[in-house]
């Protein structure tokens, strides 16, 4: 196997472009450089900036025929916190157009259901309809949406007032990958070989990612991301819009793009600014350079809890409590208390005031340049060639 995870797929070489000379040298050449303007935060006009709500809808329309896999939203995890989870185990949790989709409905309805007038969001509802009750109006999913939801591990066939009590309650989501698998290997390349890997197409899906990973960050809810094994790639990127990170013992998370000859196409340059420091982020985004689970991590501030090998989501779980809890329930009978709930929205307000303070307009100009340069490279000779390399050394 390659150094880093990825979905296998055999692309015919035929359709690759001539492989250019040196290609050590198109990565000293290209990409550093690429990341080094990104970390700069340069400020000018960029191409592929999608925000329109109807562009962004009929692009998840064409994402849904793209691959298998789904996303589960468990909102009865636990008292005060829902589990999300990337379901592609097969394929290391790496996302398909399907599952992309499907996490923008997801962010629909958690931007419904925790705040009815969300500022900053530039897609609202569009995965939603409203169905009248006795009790009054729940959102549902749109019938395309593949979204499961879910209430203490059991399939929500109809949201009704128990799912909207508890939906009220929540303070906090845990971002996970299914069946201890990866956290997530970044796109699923094997179900996109012939949908997703030319530049427009890879713009395209840059701006709906980076839109829904932004609106995520900005919920009224506190996050962490439950990581087992590995984030690679893509995945990375995607520990970076939650709040808080909980890395397994010998989970690894990499950023590979430059060993793919691309970028961060997710954002993920651009929130990883707001994690650490910038020698550091520089050093994680253009030399690859690993985050291990371990105390080095949580010393570094990327992450704030380690958990034993395959505890991830139950360590994260009891990380979230601060959040839930002013005075935990008894857990046993010389303690029967019932505990005391935080002020549910006290907690979202800290959230929201610290989403407020964050710099959008820095992070916008620098997202931006994430998706021209992503535009540059993706789909390129070099971008393609080490696809091809990757997976054949997979084979």
């Amino acid at each position: 196997m390659s150094s880093f995870t990825l979905a296998r797929c055999s692309l015919p070489k035929a359709s690759l472009l001539s492989h250019l000379n040196n290609t050590s040298n198109l990565r000293t050449a290209i990409v550093l450089p690429a990341f080094t303007s990104i970390l700069h935060g340069q400020r000018r006009q960029y191409a592929c900036r999608i925000t329109h709500p109807t562009k962004l809808g009929q692009l998840r329309a064409r994402l849904r025929k793209i691959g298998q896999g789904h996303i589960e939203l468990d909102l009865g995890h636990a008292p005060g916190l829902a589990l999300l989870t990337l379901r592609n185990p097969e394929k290391h949790n790496a996302l398909t157009g399907k599952m992309m989709a499907e996490l923008a409905d997801c962010i629909d309805f958690l931007e419904e259901s925790t705040d009815p007038s969300p500022s900053g969001a530039s897609v609202t509802s569009m995965a939603l309809e409203t169905a009248a009750s006795q009790d009054g109006d729940f959102p549902r999913l749109h019938p395309d949406s593949g979204l499961i939801l879910k209430s203490a591990g059991k399939v929500i066939k109809k949201l009704d007032q128990e799912h909207a009590d508890i939906l009220k309650d929540l303070v906090g989501i845990i971002v996970t990958g299914a069946d201890h698998k990866s956290y997530c290997a970044g796109l699923d390349v094997a179900a996109s070989k012939t949908t997703l890997l030319t530049s427009f197409a890879g713009a395209e899906m840059s701006a709906l990612m980076v839109s829904t990973l932004t609106r995520f960050l900005r919920l009224p809810l506190l996050t962490i991301a439950a990581v087992e094994k590995a984030a690679i790639g893509g995945g990375a990127e995607m520990t970076t819009f939650c709040d808080h990170r909980c890395l397994a013992d010998q989970s690894r998370v990499q950023f590979v793009q430059t060993q793919m000859g691309v970028v961060t196409g997710w954002g993920g340059a651009s929130r990883l600014l707001n994690i650490v420091s910038r020698s550091h982020a520089l050093r994680l985004l253009a030399s690859a350079e690993p985050i291990l689970g371990g105390q080095t991590a949580v010393d570094s501030g990327f992450a704030q809890v380690i958990a034993p090998k395959g505890q991830a989501v139950e360590t994260a779980t009891e990380y979230m409590q601060q959040y839930v809890w002013e005075k935990r329930p008894g857990h046993d009978q010389n303690d029967p208390s019932r505990g005391e709930r935080r002020c549910i929205g006290a907690v979202r307000a800290m959230k929201r005031i610290v989403s407020h303070g964050f710099d959008y307009e820095r992070v916008d100009s620098v997202t931006d340049l994430e998706k021209t340069l992503f535009k540059q490279l993706w789909g390129g000779a070099d971008n393609l060639a080490r696809v091809e390399a990757a997976f054949s050394k997979g084979k």
